[in-house]
């Protein structure tokens, strides 16, 4: 079967679950940096500027005028504690470039080589999600996150022209998350087209080898279901630790919200990039087989055009928004079935 001939984002196999996957001196590590290291930002903080910047982008042409930012956005937090080789804290170096973590990732692909690339956590306390379902960013020879915009990876992952050249990659998702109110994952292993699966909460301690990166998924709302809304999100909310292993959501000085474990949702992402051969190796380490924007858009263009689509080639392709908006469009996918379990929620 050729590149084009399967759907692009069906994944190598599909997530696996691994129960207990980390030791008990490991979590207490673990949960030690992120309790101690604080306070943690949005994911979408990590992203943008300011709450305004994401509304002008968000919402689409119905948005209302007094849109707020908990109308789309979830009160999920972040913080990366090591990527693309460095560990930011040196108690999780074992951890971070321990052989369990890695040879975890290569069994996936089966692959000889591998490197770790990043490691991070998400932690929320109960909260909707408004996730239709995504995928995680891809790494091509030459491009990725450290120099091409995630608009421009996402639509070279749908497109499914530039395997040759994507990376390897694989997940260890480890859960925590005590509540059995909803809380599972969602994922799509055959396809956005086709039905979701899910593995449902509550789970501790338990991981889940998987390719996110060729796979749509997404967290679901968790959590007792009277306390998800949090109208005063704002992109500068922040998440603190408290005493008695509590967490205080807080905007300045101003506490919005209290949780403890008992309603905490955690997840700890590993990610590694593998390489079947050692020329493998050496064509990522040694560039010797990039792709470039020229070439990537040149390919796009004429896939398109090959699909009967008539589009002239820009000056600037990658800041013609119009552009981008046609390819987007050309490109576009998205799961449309959910669980009955777990239903889309909108705002």
């Amino acid at each position: 079967m050729t590149t084009l001939e399967r759907h692009p984002m069906i994944p190598v196999a599909p997530p696996s679950v691994i129960d207990n996957f980390y030791t008990p001196e490991e979590i207490a590590t673990i949960f030690s940096v992120i309790r101690e290291n604080g306070p943690w930002r949005l994911i979408l903080a990590h992203h943008f500027s300011s709450t305004e910047e994401y509304l002008a982008i968000s919402g689409g042409k119905d948005r209302k005028p007094d849109a707020k930012l908990s109308d789309f956005v979830a009160p999920v937090f972040r913080g990366f504690l090591g990527n693309d080789g460095v560990v930011f804290y040196p108690e999780l170096h074992d951890i971070y470039f321990g052989r369990k973590l890695l040879d975890t990732a290569r069994s996936l692909h089966g692959a000889k080589y591998g490197m770790v690339h990043d490691l991070l956590f998400n932690l929320c306390g109960p909260s909707h999600s408004f996730d239709p379902g995504h995928f995680d960013t891809a790494v091509f020879r030459g491009m990725g996150l450290f120099n091409t915009p995630i608009w421009l990876l996402a639509i070279m992952s749908k497109s499914g022209l530039f395997d040759a050249w994507e990376v390897k990659s694989a997940q260890v998702l480890t859960y925590f998350n005590r509540s059995d109110i909803d809380g599972g994952f969602t994922y799509w292993p055959d396809g956005p087209d086709e039905d979701p699966a899910r593995i449902a909460a509550p789970f501790w301690n338990t991981a889940f080898l998987t390719d996110n990166s060729r796979m749509y998924h997404r967290r679901e709302s968790n959590g007792a279901r009277d306390e998800r809304d949090y109208p005063e999100l704002d992109m500068k909310t922040e998440l603190h630790a408290v005493a008695d292993g509590e967490w205080s959501v807080r905007n300045g000085d101003e506490e919005i919200r209290r949780f403890g474990e008992a309603d905490m949702r955690l997840l700890v992402h590993y990610t590694a990039l593998l390489f079947d051969d050692i020329d493998d190796v050496r064509r990522y380490q040694d560039h010797t087989d990039d792709l470039t924007p020229d070439k990537v858009f040149g390919m796009l263009i004429d896939d398109m055009r090959a699909k009967g689509h008539a589009i002239d080639e820009p000056s600037d392709p990658m800041n013609d928004m119009g552009f981008v908006a046609r390819l987007t469009e050309f490109y576009k996918m998205a799961p449309s079935r959910y669980p009955a379990e777990a239903p889309l929620e909108v705002r």
